[in-house]
Order: C-alpha cells, then structure tokens, then sequence
C-alpha cells in the first residue's frame, strides 16, 4: 500500500494535473449552480411540482432550463476557459504581466470553436458544448495554450517585431506581440483540423462509430465492458453516460432471450449499479462524510448530499474533482463492476427480482429501487450495493486525505517563507498572487474575518509568567496562537503578516485587547492582581482613529483598574514619532495605563522611544540577554541599560532568558524582572492560573507585608 501511496503521490503532484485540478476547480460555481437547479427540477414529487407552478407560475421550469443550459449544457466551454486560464497563470511571461491570461483563453477558446465546428454552418453544437466536450476541451486547452507559447518565445525572430518600437502604449506593444503567436496557433490547428475531416478522423464521427459497433451482450462479461469503459471515459471528462448507455436495450425494449428474462438494461443499471450517479458516488459521498476530516473535501460532499439524493453527481465529478484525479481512478472504475457483479448474482439466483419499470434517473435511491422492481427487496439490494461502495471508497479517502494534508503542509510551508522575504524586502504582494500560496493565504484571512464576526474564532490568547527573582509572578505578557485545525501552529508572523494585507490589523488589535484584558479581570476576581501587557501593532498605532476610544471602552465595560493594563510597542518597526502618534500615547498613558518597550536595544529608535513615547517600562531584547554570559560586550550594554533605567525610573525586564546563570548574572547586573522559557513557555489561561497558584504574585507578597506592618 506504501509503495501504492507513493506511486500515486508522484502521479497526483506532477505539473498538469495540479494544474488541470486548479482549472477544474474554477468551474465549483457553475457547476454547484447548475446541480442545484437540475435537482429542483426534477424532485419527483407531484405535490413539489404543483406547488411551485402554483407560486412561479407554469413556465417556471422554463427558467430553470434557461439556467441550466447556460451552466451544466455548456460545461465544456466553460471548461476550456477555466483550464487555459490554470494553464496560462503558471506561464513566466503572463506571471511578469508580458502576457494576459485573457489572451491565451481567446485564443484557446477561438481554436475550440474551429475544432468543433459543424459542416452545416453550426459554431457550437450542444453535443459537445457540453459534458461530452470537456474531454476535448481539456486537451485544447493544453495544446493550444503550449502552441501559443512556443511561438510567442520565437516572437524575437518574426519582423513585426520592428513594428512595436513605432507605438509608445504598453498595452498597442503588448497587442502586436501577441498577433503572430496568436494567428500562427490558430493556422495550425485549421490545418490539423483540414486534414482529420479529409481523411475522416474527427470527435463527432469517432464517438458515432462507437455506438453504430457497440451492441451489448446479455453476458456478465459484456456489462463489466459496458461499465470500464463507461467510467474510463468519465474520467477522461467525457460523458460516459452519453457515449455508451445510450446504445444499452431498455425496459421498453427489452425482450426475453433464449436464456431467459433479459437482466442487463439500461434502468438495471441506473437501479443497482450508479447508485447517486455514475462510479456509484453516493458511497463516496458517504466515505467522505465517515472519514474524511473536516477538509475543503469533506464540506463539499456536505454541499453534494442534496443533489446526490437525486443522482445528480456532477458537483463530485467536476468539483472534487473525480476526472483525472489518480486517488479515485480506481474506486470510481472498480465500484461499479462489484456492485454490478452482486445485482446480477441476487437477480439470477432469485434474491431480488429484475428491473422492469422505468423509473425517471432523479429518484432517490431506495425509492427508485421499490419503483422499478416492485419489490422492497429492490431498495434492500440498493442497501447492500450502497455499503459495498462505501467500503470500497474509504481506503482511497484516507489516501487523498493524507496526499491532500501533506500538499496543504507543503504550500503552508511556501506561505511561511514567501511571508518571510516579505517581510525582508517590505514588498506586500501575498494576497493578490494567483497560485497556491496566494489562495491559501485569502484562506487563512477569510478564516480570521470570519472568526471575529463571529464566535467561533480559532485564534486564542496564551500569556508568558514575568517573575522576579524569587520566582514569584509579577506580570505577563499576551501572546496571540493559532492551532490551525489543518496546518497546526500558525506562526504569529503569518497572522500579523496576512492580516496587514487583508486590512484586518485594527479589528485583531481590538480582539486581542479585548480577550486579553478579559482574562486579566477573571484573574483579578480570583485574587491575583496580575498586570498584563499586550502587543500594539504599529499600524493599529498610526492607522486606528478609535484606538483611546477603544481602550476607554475597554476600561469601563470590564470594570479594570487601568494601573494593570500594559501596552507594548516593538521598538524594530520604525514608528514616527508625529504629533497624532504621541497625542494618542499620551492619552492612553493619562489613563493610568502602563506603556513598554518590546526588544529594547536591538532597533531603530534606541533609546528616543522612552522619551517620545511616554514608555515607563523596557524590556530587553532576547539577541542581548542569550549571550550574555559568554559575551562581553554584550554583556556591558546589558549594564548600561540597566543603570540607564534606574536613573531614569523606568522598569526593566529581561526576555528570552533560559538558563539558571543567566538569571544569577542579569541580578548581579541590577535587573529584577525575567520572561523566557527558564520559567515558562506561554500557557493558557487555565495553565497560566495554575502557575500563578503554583508560585504565587509579589503582589501577594507586598499585601502580606503591609497585614504584618
């Protein structure tokens, strides 16, 4: 099985598939829109039907049929624009911006339409403007849009070339360097196009040969052809369906054999075997529901129940998606052959009986294998054919589902560094890249929006214990975590980084104040007068007009005592030091909150912050507190500091401290306050109150003090 999941992993990650899945996946809107509206259509109950001419009037379904036929009828097309577009965005000159994407799906879609253009003068039929065309248009797309690339990189040797120095727009430059690509594309396939109908190798002509040969056989043998080659074209986009059942004998004319009452028919099918659609997809839908994790896979077979009630399986097909898609080949091709081979061992030995009603393809199953039978032990045969599916199809759900989880972790990786250099190079550009990394990160800002709109945010505070000498707890600072459900720990640069972009820095600020100073009151209400800092955002500083409203309202709705608020600025990100800026300051510090410099000593202000900024409390940065004892100079400006902050009045603490000797030498050297892993790492709040039992507040301390004076 290893060996299996690895052969599949390589064949999933190859560069066209991605790509192809990605194109595909463009299609989920129109294809869920076009579901929907073909199950409401089509929902087999009499009373549904009058009511909604009733309301709608009779010419309801007419509206239905209209959008229909503008999303489900025309699925090739659509297709073929949104997989020369996957195509086009992974090209270096349309990345650059050279080249729009635009272009090459004109170009994709004008060869198309010459590619299945009718002798009678008929630009697209609907045969193949269809599901029927997606194989073709696939293949388009990729031909076409590689072809316009190879000749746009010759693009240098073609002489109107010398025809763009005479234009000075950059957009008449860009439309004369796309004509000669553009034209010599379309020519080639004219040609191709020329010759295949000259010597009678065309799509229309090839898929009529196949139903004029293909006459089935009443053999166990000749279903199982019926059925691989039926799903092997559904896997390729083409519908299979439409290719080969409709050449399958139905009830109507169905006449018994010298063998006997004739068992292979169409409806047999429909009945026992393409239980919610073609590849029996109602048990991958319930697969997916039993042991799928709670992934864009598992929520989409959520959106799939209502349509795959009806058999309508096109959202699983096209949005999963199941076409070339290497985890579901074998399931999808293989489910229906087993459930075919027990409908036909119960009906032969008389277990369950033949189908010999027509029963309209949209009903439900259990209903639909009553109906067509006569018998419950139709519906009871559906049963077991269901719970075989489902058993056939986890193995490859969990198989993707790992295959899936270790792509999200890859491109989650890529997110991180891309972020990373985003920070170096001070180049924003994350949220508007049209690949992976830039759609995992509208993700993860989506999540965040909607998460503090609502109540169910994933984001939660932890708090680091800041201790004296003694151990004893003399504040904390807040820390914002994000245990991703599918990525796991989310580092707080990614969150900060992404939430700039997505301009959602304010209300984050706001949140964090909020929880963080909310949890402050329940520890005070226990008896632990614990200060607390949290981290201000430079931009939240500049850009937030309601920031000393905000932390006013803060106060009065929490009922604090502001003396135990603390505000933290990152003296590393520059901050100007205007007017408004240090109008705000200082009416935030005339609260009576306490204002602090994070990673003192390391950044751009040095020691003007103390003064702009009204800070009465620094602490020391990590880079100078992790050397300090093998490193002299370090060491020495670690001294100054301290002494600077004693004559200054201003509280110092040292972050970042992890060993024992550390701490001997930052109290030799006059510090008294310490953060960093040597105490704790960031706790929860229940964690956080444990050690606080545990080790007790100078705050506690100082009370007792006074009780004996």
């Amino acid at each position: 099985m290893h060996t299996f999941d690895t052969l599949i992993s390589r064949l999933a990650n190859q560069q066209m598939i991605r790509i192809l899945r990605r194109g595909l996946l463009y299609l989920m809107p129109f294809v869920l829109i076009g579901s929907f509206v073909l199950a409401l259509l089509n929902l087999p109950i009499p009373a549904y039907q009058s009511f909604m001419s009733y309301i709608f009037g009779e010419g309801w379904w007419e509206i239905g049929l209209l959008i229909y036929g503008g999303t489900l009828q025309i699925m090739a097309i659509i297709t073929m624009i949104t997989v020369s577009h996957a195509i086009a965005s992974e090209k270096e000159f349309v990345k650059s911006g050279e080249v729009s994407t635009a272009v090459l799906q004109a170009v994709a879609l004008i060869v198309f339409i010459i590619w299945i253009k009718n002798s009678d003068g008929t630009v697209i039929s609907t045969e193949y403007a269809g599901s029927s065309g997606m194989f073709g248009a696939i293949i388009i797309s990729f031909l076409a849009c590689n072809l316009y690339c190879f000749f746009y990189k010759l693009r240098d040797r073609i002489r109107s070339k010398n025809l763009i120095s005479y234009y000075s727009s950059s957009l008449t430059r860009e439309a004369f360097r796309t004509v000669t690509p553009a034209l010599l594309t379309v020519l080639t396939f004219c040609m191709a196009k020329v010759i295949l109908d000259f010597i009678g190798l065309n799509s229309s002509q090839i898929l009529h040969t196949i139903n004029e040969i293909w006459v089935p056989g009443q053999s166990f043998f000749s279903a199982v052809i019926v059925i691989l080659i039926t799903q092997i074209l559904w896997l390729f986009g083409v519908h299979g369906g439409n290719v080969i059942m409709d050449a399958m004998p139905t009830v109507v004319s169905s006449v018994p054999s010298t063998m006997g009452e004739v068992i292979f028919n169409k409806e047999f099918f429909d009945t026992y075997v393409y239980l919610g659609g073609a590849g029996a997809t109602s048990g991958l839908l319930i697969a997916l529901l039993l042991v799928g994790k709670n992934s864009s896979e598992t929520r989409l077979a959520k959106i799939s129940i209502l349509p795959g009630i009806f058999n309508i399986n096109e959202i699983m097909i096209f949005g999963l998606p199941i076409i070339f898609n290497p985890y579901f080949f074998a399931p999808f091709v293989l489910a229906p052959v087993f459930l075919c081979l027990t409908a036909w061992i119960s009906v032969s030995v008389g277990l369950v009986p033949p189908v010999t009603q027509v029963v309209t393809w949209t009903t439900p199953i259990f209903l639909s294998g009553y109906l067509s039978t006569g018998s419950f032990a139709g519906a009871v045969m559906q049963a077991v054919n269901l719970a075989l599916a489902v058993v056939i199809y986890i193995p490859f759900v969990r198989l993707q589902e790992k295959h899936q989880q270790c792509a999200r972790m890859e491109v989650f990786k890529g997110l991180a560094n891309e972020i990373q250099y985003i920070q170096e190079r001070q180049n924003k550009t994350i949220l508007n890249r049209h690949d992976e990394t830039g759609s995992l990160a509208r993700a993860l800002a989506a999540e965040i929006r909607e998460g503090l709109k609502s109540q169910e945010q994933t984001l939660h505070m932890e708090y680091q214990p800041k201790v004296n000498y003694k151990g004893q707890v003399v504040g904390a600072e807040a820390l914002l975590r994000w245990n991703h459900p599918i990525y796991g720990y989310v580092s707080p640069i990614v969150i900060l980084s992404i939430c700039d972009e997505a301009n959602l820095t304010n209300e984050l600020g706001q949140w964090i104040m909020n929880r963080s100073f909310g949890d402050m009151k329940r520890w005070h209400e226990q008896g632990f007068k614990v200060p607390l800092s949290v981290n201000l955002s430079p931009r939240q500083l500049k850009e937030d007009g309601s920031l000393v409203r905000s932390v006013q309202e803060c106060i009065n709705r929490l009922g604090i005592e502001p003396q135990y608020m603390e505000l933290e600025l990152t003296e590393n990100a520059t901050i100007d030091a205007t007017d408004a800026i240090c109008n705000k300051l200082g009416q935030i510090t005339a609260m009576g909150l306490n204002l602090s410099i994070d990673d003192f000593g390391m950044g751009h202000s040095s020691l003007l912050y103390i003064c702009d900024f009204y800070a009465n409390i620094i602490k020391i940065d990590a880079s100078l507190v992790g050397l300090i004892t093998s490193d002299e100079q370090r060491r020495q400006i670690v001294k100054s500091i301290l002494s600077l902050c004693g004559q200054l009045n201003v509280k110092a603490v040292a972050e970042g401290v992890e060993t024992r000797e550390q701490v001997e030498l930052l109290h030799e050297l006059g510090c008294e306050c310490y953060q960093g892993f040597y105490f704790s790492r960031s706790l929860n709040h229940d964690s956080f109150m444990e050690y606080v039992s545990q080790h007790g507040t100078a705050e506690e301390e100082k009370q007792k003090f006074k009780a004996r004076e």
